[in-house]
């Protein structure tokens, strides 16, 4: 019998031999998601640990506790843009641009180098502005030394991220997970004992992070820059600031689509209300972290690797299909779920969370549907764009905050957030089509949504008079979403083959008669 390790004309000719193996798209998916499901694990593990310590945050915080925490972590997120210049960027598309490994090691050391002065440059300008800008995000001048310590978090933090995308350059996601798990349980721990046995409230959320950071920093700076010759190459740095720095930007406008609406919140109602809104919108966030995070760290690098390949463009629309459907798969899950989540892990003062859980997993659906849709812009260098459709939405955004949220509260934040992303998504997808056309398999999405839809409107007539009694009917309207995928039509022939044919191969290893079906 002939090898399954053949060519593809082989395999696509001797199917009934080789199933497993008859679709090259399929096969070529394998690596993307063998990698992607590493890089998944440690970021699920992580989200996972930490969302058990919910409980414990909203035991011994107040909402407005939380509520300061939430605009201390926005505030890092968008000067912390600022301090990467889009280098942590540059360096996955430079580290593939070189085949030489001194080019490769420049690249690197140019990245760190740089990074590390700039980012020591800001962190010296904010310092005397703390009590300003404690006044201009608080109101009041109380919490300036919160501050400080996030100015310091934020440097650890730069150098972190960069050296995180190093090691996804170098596609060292087992070494990426190892580390990421590592800082997470450290930063658990000492939230543990700084909020539950000290009492030091947000404070303590901040030291932990910072002291976690510096020493998994440290680990990463001792594996990825002793080996290299500290210099900067000047030919290597400009290429890729031009290429690096349209994201800063896209940054920047990103954290207004989503993060500035604690802002305006916090003006026109309460930082309890920040504190709520917080966090039902990191349940909603789940979407990304299980489903957009880990495809990414693998995505970004790979899509360039694959750009060379005869059946480039049907691959990525057969990318964008599954990861879309991983998408709504999740979203629907927390959507059904939000009000029993809610109840369950967070204190009585925050049960007002769970009604801006859909519309916010909504929001991430479009907003992530980028990861896919944008990849002619960049194949063809055109990153500019990216930045100019987030300042189309950011400008929505704004515009619909100052709108909805003095009428309408946390509800008015969360739909503005989904419109503005919707408009987002469209932009991008637009572009980038002019840019690189590719057949994105429209009527499988299309199918996808609504079945998803109907999945969810269909959980929400349930009113069960218990808890318990509820999640089972929930349950059992969750698993007619498959069925309704299969019922429209959603799988191709070639991808129920090869679900059939996996699953006869677990079948028979689980029987022990995995031989005939090799």
């Amino acid at each position: 019998m002939p090898s399954c390790k053949s060519s593809a004309t082989t395999i696509l000719t001797d199917r009934a031999r080789c199933p497993p193996r008859f679709d090259p798209v399929l096969r070529e998916l394998k690596k993307l998601s063998r990698q992607t499901l590493i890089y998944g694990a440690g970021v699920i593990l992580g989200r996972a640990i930490g969302f058990f310590l919910i409980p414990l945050y909203t035991h011994y915080l107040a909402p407005k506790d939380y509520g300061v925490l939430e605009l201390i972590d926005l505030t890092g997120y968008i000067l912390g843009y600022v301090l990467s210049m889009g280098i942590d960027q540059a360096v996955i598309r430079y580290f593939h641009f070189y085949n030489d490994p001194e080019d490769k090691a420049s690249v690197l050391s140019t990245a760190i180098w740089a990074n590390l002065i700039w980012s020591a440059l800001l962190v010296a300008i904010l310092v005397p502005l703390t009590p300003a800008l404690s006044v201009a995000i608080f109101g009041t001048r109380e919490y300036a030394p919160l501050l400080l310590i996030t100015w310091a978090n934020l440097l650890l933090g730069s150098v972190l991220g960069l050296q995180r995308a190093i090691l996804r350059a170098q596609q060292r996601s087992v070494t990426f997970t190892a580390v990421s798990l590592a800082q997470t349980g450290v930063a658990i721990l000492l939230n543990i004992f700084f909020v539950a046995v000290l009492h030091v409230g947000v404070r303590g959320i901040l030291y932990s992070g910072l002291i976690s950071s510096f020493l998994i920093a440290s680990y990463l700076w001792a594996k990825t820059m002793f080996p290299i010759a500290p210099r900067i190459d000047r030919a290597k740095l400009g290429p890729m600031l031009r290429y690096g720095a349209p994201f800063v930007p896209g940054g920047m406008f990103a954290f207004v689509l989503n993060w500035s609406d604690r802002y305006f919140l916090r003006l026109y109602t309460s930082i309890d209300a920040v504190g709520i809104y917080g966090l039902g919108y990191k349940f909603g966030m789940i979407v990304v972290m299980l489903v957009s995070v880990p495809f990414m760290f693998v995505w970004n690098a790979y899509l360039f690797e694959i750009e060379t390949q005869p059946n480039a463009r049907q691959t990525y629309a057969r990318v964008a299909t599954y990861f879309m459907l991983g998408l709504c798969s999740a979203g629907l899950v927390i959507s059904l779920f939000a009000r029993e989540l809610i109840v369950v892990m967070a204190d009585r003062a925050y049960w007002g969370a769970e009604q801006v859980i859909p519309v916010v997993v909504l929001a991430m659906i479009l907003m992530c549907s980028d990861n896919v849709f944008q990849v002619g812009l960049l194949i063809k260098g055109r990153t500019g764009y990216l930045s100019v459709a987030k300042g189309i939405a950011a400008a929505v955004n704004l515009a619909l905050n100052v709108l909805l949220i003095p009428r309408y509260g946390v509800m008015g934040a969360a739909w503005a957030t989904a419109i503005a992303f919707a408009v987002y998504a469209v932009n991008i997808f637009v572009a980038a089509q002019r840019a690189y056309p590719i057949d994105f398999e429209g009527a499988r999405v299309v199918k996808l949504a609504v079945c998803t839809l109907a999945t969810y409107a269909a959980a929400s007539l349930i009113h069960a008079p218990s808890l318990s009694t509820t999640i089972v009917e929930k349950l059992l309207v969750l698993l007619l979403f498959p069925g309704t995928l299969l019922a429209v039509g959603f799988l191709t022939s070639e991808e129920k083959k090869f679900i059939v044919s996996r699953a006869r191969r677990y079948a028979g290893r689980l029987r022990g008669t995995s031989d005939d079906i090799r």
